[in-house]
């Protein structure tokens, strides 16, 4: 009977730390808004339908639409994203990746960083292509991953 008491004090004194436990894991903007992560979006076949409405915060000028949220694609966390629509359908999606100084990243890195995590989703080696560019099969896409300018590494959807 004694000791009911000391496993009730010894279950209030963890309760009182849990509450000292920093609350820093916090999703991405385009996570806590839409609900999914950027590639599961980038691959739904309901993304590329005409009568779909895009996920998230777009700005859009012509027929290029620029996601205002903040989004980690594959894991890394995307510089720019954006979307060519054509009558209403989604074209292609287009996810920028920067290997920036204060990121401490270098461009192989990157690149290597990225193609690991795309391989790991998709499930594929991918295939070569032109111009160095690497070729992933899903669903009904093919993700193509490639370097950039300045040692950017770009990412495409686009139907197969």
């Amino acid at each position: 009977m004694k000791m009911l008491p000391a496993f009730f004090a010894a279950l209030a004194t963890i309760g009182s730390l849990a509450v000292a436990i920093p609350q820093t894991i916090t999703p991405n903007g385009f996570l806590r808004v839409a609900g999914v992560l950027f590639e599961q979006f980038a691959t739904d076949p309901a993304t590329w339908d005409g009568n779909a409405d895009l996920k998230g915060h777009w700005e859009t000028q012509g027929n290029i639409s620029t996601l205002q949220d903040s989004a980690a694609v594959f894991g890394i966390s995307a510089d720019r994203i954006t979307v060519e629509q054509e009558d209403g359908h989604v074209r292609s999606i287009r996810v920028v990746f920067s290997a920036s100084p204060k990121q401490g990243a270098r461009r192989t890195d990157l690149l290597r960083q990225v193609k690991a995590n795309v391989q790991a989703f998709t499930a594929e080696a991918g295939s070569p292509g032109s111009g160095g560019a690497i070729a992933y099969r899903y669903k009904t896409l093919t993700i193509t991953l490639r370097s950039g300018a300045g040692g950017d590494v770009v990412v495409d959807f686009t139907r197969a």
